[in-house]
C-alpha cells in the first residue's frame, strides 16, 4: 500500500514538473516602427492575417518612446503563427491637447471621437489590404522593421 502510495506520488511529481516547464509557444517579434526615418513613440501596430482564411491569429502592440516594439507569446492567448500578416498602424492623439491618451483611455476616447490619427490614413485603412507586411518565422524574429512615409 505505502509503495503504490509512493509509486502515485512520484509520478504526480513528474507529470507536474514536465508540464511546468511547458510555457507559452509561437514565434515572438520584435522590431522599430519609422516614420519618415524617425522613430515612431506611441504607435498602435495591428498584425493580421493578410490572408483571413489561413487564420494566423491578431495581436495589437504599442510602440515605445523609441519606436520599438515586442510580441511574446502569453499563456492565456492565442499566439502568431508564423506567416505572412498585414500590419495597420495608427497613432492616436486628443485633437484638443495633441497629448497620446493611456492604453486605458483610447478605445473610449475613439469611439467618442475626441482622437485623431497621426499616421497617413492609407497605413491603417480597413477598406484595403495593408500597405505594410511582414513575415513572421517560427521561434524569434528580431529587428522587424515597420518603415512608414509621410507622403
Amino acid at each position: 500500500m505505502k509503495l503504490r502510495f509512493l509509486l502515485l506520488l512520484v509520478s504526480l511529481s513528474v507529470l507536474c514538473i514536465s508540464f511546468a516547464g511547458c510555457g507559452p509557444s509561437g514565434p515572438s517579434v520584435s522590431g522599430t516602427v519609422t516614420l519618415d526615418g524617425q522613430p515612431l513613440s506611441d504607435a498602435e501596430l495591428q498584425f493580421a492575417s493578410f490572408d483571413p482564411a489561413q487564420r494566423l491569429g491578431a495581436e495589437t502592440v504599442r510602440s515605445d518612446a523609441q519606436g520599438k516594439f515586442t510580441i511574446e507569446p502569453q499563456a492565456r492567448k492565442t499566439p502568431l503563427r508564423p506567416g505572412k500578416y498585414g500590419v495597420r498602424v495608427y497613432k492616436w492623439v486628443d485633437k484638443k491637447t495633441g497629448q497620446v491618451p493611456s492604453a486605458e483611455d483610447l478605445e473610449q476616447l475613439k469611439l467618442a471621437g475626441k482622437l485623431k490619427n497621426l499616421v497617413p490614413a492609407k497605413y491603417g485603412d480597413l477598406e484595403s489590404n495593408p500597405v505594410t507586411t511582414v513575415e513572421i518565422h517560427s521561434g524569434t524574429n528580431n529587428d522587424v522593421k515597420i518603415e512608414l512615409r509621410g507622403r
